[in-house]
């Protein structure tokens, strides 16, 4: 092997890693008996997480990005993290409902999927830093579905939970902000301001201050709502610029414009 070509396998590496530890919790979500193991199945999909933030670091640090290695963690992230959610949901709260639960949280993987696929066909065309996701990112969601289970499981003791049909709205809803045109912010963009760093210190403290009065996983329920809370207030504002005829209405291309025109 080249010595040039041996900086590409390290970023796969985190690719990979995040693969397993997904391939892992699909298992330990089919055979879990205890809150041990649906804990791990749960903590598996935290570390996929981690390794999926890294790959795509690693690779821009030691200038190895590749087309292969864009389209590998596409893939992966659609088992890590539309897959592996999808059976956490099932087991944890959709096995009452039978069949339709399996098609529940068969919809979740396939907004999951579909979200990935749209993001692949535009950054293809988009150049530059994207300030904006459209649709929830797929690890956000996955992180949404595991902080909720995880914080269940600590608090509670038990594997699975009673409330069948909350558990399939938010199936349902998180897979329709995935598929959804909904702005969220990247934070690629971001400078780091005074401004900026004191609402990071502010979200810091909160954070540690509510896992320390609670549970730490309650603080990751409440860090994934408020993002998802930002993007939804985020939009709303938009339409309303949109509806009364805002003149400070930016000017940017959406995601969803680029994709559109591609398919057309």
């Amino acid at each position: 092997m080249k010595l040039e070509n041996a900086k590409y396998i390290l970023p796969n590496a985190f690719t990979m890693a995040s693969l397993f530890a997904g391939f892992n919790s699909i298992y330990l979500s089919i055979t879990a008996t205890g809150v041990h193991e649906m804990s791990l199945a749960a903590w598996l999909l935290v570390f996929a997480m981690l390794c999926d933030g890294a790959d795509g670091r690693v690779a821009r640090m030691t200038g190895s990005e590749s087309e292969i290695g864009v389209q590998l963690d596409s893939l992966v992230d659609a088992i890590s993290f539309g897959i592996a959610p999808a059976f956490l949901l099932y087991t944890w709260g959709l096995t009452p409902l039978g069949l339709l639960g399996k098609f529940i949280a068969f919809l979740f993987a396939a907004a999951a999927i579909i979200r990935l696929a749209r993001f692949n066909v535009t950054a293809n065309q988009h150049e530059g830093v994207m300030k904006y996701f459209f649709g929830l990112p797929t690890p956000l969601a996955a992180g949404a579905v595991v902080s909720i289970i995880m914080a269940h499981l600590a608090l509670t003791g038990r594997v699975t939970t009673g409330a069948t049909w909350a558990v399939a709205i938010m199936a349902i809803l998180l897979g329709g902000l995935m598929v959804s045109n909904v702005k969220y912010r990247t934070f690629k963009d971001m400078k780091f301001s005074t401004k900026s760093i004191l609402v990071i210190a502010l979200l810091v403290c909160g954070s540690v201050i509510l896992g320390a009065y609670t549970r730490p996983s309650a603080a990751f329920v409440a860090i994934m709502i408020l993002y998802i809370s930002l993007g939804l207030f985020g939009t709303l504002v938009s339409w309303s610029k949109a509806i009364f005829g805002d003149d400070d209405i930016s000017d940017e291309i959406s995601e969803s414009e680029l994709t559109e025109e591609r398919w057309r």
